[in-house]
C-alpha cells in the first residue's frame, strides 16, 4: 500500500466558524493512520460522540457547533473527521436536512479519495454528493439557494469545476496538481 502524506488544506488562511474547537492531532487516512475511534492510538479514541446539536433544526445552523466544526474540519482537510462530525447529525436528521448532510459527507469522502489518488471512488462519491446537494437546491427552490449558510448554487459550481478534470479519459498526476478552484465551504454568516 502506497504511503500518503497528510492532506494539505487548500487555503490555510480560510476563516474558522467554530474556532473554539481544536483540530485533531492528525488527519485520518484510512489504512494509513490509526483509526481515530477504534485504535487506542487514535486521536479521538475513548471520546463520547456528542450529538446534543442533533435536535437543532436547519434554520438554527448558526448554533449548531457540530455542523460548524464539521465545516471547519472540511475546509482544513480533515475530511474523514468532517464526515464523522456530520454523521452524528445525519443519523437524527430527516428529509432535506438529511439529504444535505449526506451530500456533504459524500463530498468529504470523495476528497479523501482525491488525496489517495483513487479515481473510481472519487468519481462515484463526488457524483453522488453533488447529486444530493442539487436535489436540496431543487427542494428549497431556486429562489432560496442558501441552505444552512451555504450558497448551494455557488458551491455546486465550484465542486463541478474542481471535479471535472477527474472525469477525463486521461487523468495523470498532473491533473491532481492543477487545481482550478478550491473546494471550500463558505458560510453566509
Amino acid at each position: 500500500m502506497e504511503k500518503f502524506a497528510q492532506p494539505i488544506p487548500f487555503d490555510l488562511s480560510w476563516c474558522r466558524y467554530c474556532p473554539e474547537a481544536l483540530f485533531p492531532a492528525y488527519r485520518h487516512i484510512p489504512g494509513q493512520t490509526p483509526h481515530p475511534l477504534r485504535d487506542p492510538n487514535g486521536h479521538s479514541y475513548g471520546f463520547d460522540e456528542n450529538v446534543e446539536d442533533a435536535n437543532l433544526t436547519p434554520d438554527m445552523w448558526r448554533q449548531n457547533t457540530s455542523y460548524l466544526y464539521g465545516v471547519d474540519l472540511f475546509n482544513f482537510a480533515y475530511w474523514w473527521e468532517a464526515h464523522e462530525a456530520w454523521e452524528g447529525l445525519w443519523h437524527q436528521a430527516e428529509d432535506t436536512y438529511r439529504l444535505f448532510l449526506q451530500g456533504l459527507i459524500q463530498i468529504s469522502a470523495s476528497l479523501i479519495k482525491y488525496h489517495m489518488r483513487m479515481l473510481r471512488p472519487l468519481r462515484t462519491l463526488s457524483t453522488a454528493g453533488r447529486d444530493k446537494l442539487q436535489k436540496v437546491l431543487i427542494e428549497c427552490g431556486e429562489i432560496e439557494e442558501i441552505f444552512m449558510g451555504i450558497n448551494l448554487t455557488a458551491f455546486l459550481e465550484v465542486l463541478d469545476t474542481f471535479y471535472s478534470p477527474f472525469f477525463s479519459d486521461s487523468v495523470t498526476e498532473e491533473t491532481y496538481q492543477k487545481i482550478n478552484v478550491k473546494p471550500l465551504i463558505q458560510l453566509r454568516i
